[in-house]
């Protein structure tokens, strides 16, 4: 048991969950570019409301899902989507059980996410290894796999992925599909009849009659 202020054991460290280097880096310019975001004053009219959790969530969801409206800096996360992320980085992040009640003591009513990294960070490397795996699964919408522990990795959610909120305003999300991702969920257009078209006139030709043949033009 390490004691406030004193460095962790080795033992305790190598049992940490471990997440790749590429989705660290993601977590962490995640959390700087919507701190960034969010510092400048002409954004925060653009911060979307809290949504609201959807009704019979697990305790554990429920932390979940307030963890990663917190880390994230966006409210309005969708409470389904949050449970299948919790779901996914249970089989694929070892020692999420265990870390996630942990990291979820940091919270406080108010904090920022540069906040709860920096108590996470001080606390122990592996809660904050696990809040930057929350932001890389949010901005990238899977849960990375583990090839040495025999895990794979697991998509959970494409449109809804945070890193295409940042350039909504000038670039749909990447898709084969003609009118956005999931576009066949929506209401298909109402059946019209169209009104008939008259056809377009024919003009006259050029000449009328049956041209001469050479023979008697030169005479």
């Amino acid at each position: 048991m390490n004691h406030p202020g004193s460095e962790p054991s080795a033992t305790s460290v190598s049992s940490l969950p471990r997440i790749s280097r590429r989705h660290a880096l993601i977590g962490l310019a995640a959390l700087l570019a919507q701190a960034g975001f969010w510092s400048n004053p002409l954004s925060a009219a653009m911060q979307a409301p809290a949504s609201a959790p959807a009704p019979g969530l697990a305790p554990a969801t429920m932390l979940f899902y307030t963890l990663s409206q917190t880390i994230t800096g966006h409210r309005d996360l969708s409470a389904a989507t949050a449970a299948r992320i919790e779901q996914a980085m249970r089989s694929n992040v070892p020692g999420f059980a265990d870390h996630l009640p942990r990291l979820g003591a940091l919270l406080v009513t108010g904090q920022e996410a540069k906040a709860l990294l920096a108590a996470a960070t001080a606390a122990d490397a592996g809660l904050r290894e696990l809040a930057l795996a929350i932001v890389a699964a949010w901005y990238t919408g899977t849960v990375a796999g583990n090839a040495a522990q025999g895990t794979k990795s697991i998509v959970v959610a494409y449109a809804e992925a945070l890193m295409y909120r940042t350039v909504a305003d000038g670039q749909v999300v990447p898709t084969y599909c003609n009118y956005g991702p999931l576009w066949w969920l929506k209401a298909p257009p109402a059946v019209r009849v169209s009104a008939p078209v008259a056809p377009k006139p024919v003009p006259a030709p050029a000449t009328t009659g049956t041209p001469e043949t050479k023979g008697k033009q030169a005479k």
